[in-house]
């Protein structure tokens, strides 16, 4: 029996000595965004910095600047600096397939957070919203604001990322519900103010009014672009935008946009450090997978007031 004890002891040490090694190590964990210059991506990072702060992470941040290979290359040297872990905002869903696949076989975890990582390679979770919803719940306020019928043009951001794929895809999935909601023109803006305006400026040279009843974008770049359609005298074209930053926040109130999908990237960083953490320090079993998904408020001219902007 004193043998048994004294063997039982002995693990329960070696166990409480694991787990303090690891809730002492300072964890590398690696971040990679697609494109910082975008400014969703401000209050995402202010995120990382607190999410980085308070759960003791030594965090590199680095920019994929809006280039595929270039995403590819940074995540092959946070491999060959063997950091603890991988967050990665993908700018293409299926091209990071394979670099992750390489953080896998180095045996390297990897996070997708706001856009997610294509099929064919393993993530420990993906953290952001779920943007099939997103696309409905713009889907929604469109029928809100036009009813059953009407002619809509589409603005998509950068082509390929999970978050332009999937907003689409939950759109058209709404409205197959409203046959008589037509999409008449739909144009890739890069989630760019400017080029929103282009494109925007062009639909608006190609429907004259009477053939265009609103324009959806799938991101918050088009508020100048609204702003440019008001002062054109289109003021029969109902805007749907996505996110919530302050100029979307001012223009709903101004009855410029009709409303938004309510997305706050702050909250998606924090959580992925959180998710994180809870896989650096064993606690594999708490992390909600495959997905741990936030919650898209829909803001009108009824209730913004009871919504502060996020960025």
């Amino acid at each position: 029996m004193k043998k048994f004890i004294s063997v039982l002891i002995v693990v329960l040490l070696m166990s409480f000595s694991v787990s303090a090694v690891a809730a002492e190590k300072e964890f590398v964990v690696g971040v990679n965004i697609f494109d910082v210059a975008i400014p969703f991506y401000a209050n995402f990072i202010k995120g990382l910095n607190d999410g980085a702060q308070a759960n003791g992470f030594k965090l590199l941040l680095r920019d994929g600047q809006g280039d595929p290979n270039i995403q590819v290359a940074v995540i092959q040297q946070f491999i060959a600096e063997k950091v603890d872990l991988i967050v990665i905002v993908p700018i293409d869903a299926q091209a990071v397939v394979p670099v992750v696949a390489q953080a896998n076989a180095a045996g390297i975890p990897v996070i997708s957070a706001s856009n997610k990582v294509g099929e064919g390679a393993s993530v420990v979770t993906y953290v952001g919203i779920d943007d099939f919803h997103f696309g409905q719940q713009q889907g929604k306020l469109l029928v809100e604001a036009i009813g059953p019928k009407g002619n809509v043009g589409y603005l998509m951001g950068r082509l390929g990322t999970s978050a332009q794929v999937l907003r689409k895809e939950g759109f058209q999935d709404f409205l197959k519900g409203y046959p008589d909601i037509k999409v008449v023109g739909e144009m890739s803006e890069d989630w760019d103010s400017a080029k929103a305006l282009t494109a925007t400026q062009d639909m608006l040279s190609r429907l004259p009014k009477g053939q265009l009843d609103a324009i959806v974008c799938q991101g918050p770049e088009a508020v100048a672009s609204a702003r440019f359609a008001m002062g054109a005298g289109r003021t029969e074209i109902k805007w749907i935008l996505g996110d919530y930053p302050q100029d979307v926040r001012e223009a709903i109130k101004e009855g410029i946009v009709y409303g938004t999908v309510d997305q706050d990237p702050y909250p998606q960083a924090v959580g992925a450090l959180d998710m994180a953490k809870l896989y650096l320090t064993g606690r594999v079993a708490e992390i909600p997978t495959p997905n741990y998904y936030f919650d898209l408020p829909l803001v009108t001219k009824e209730n913004v007031d009871k919504y502060e902007a996020v960025w």
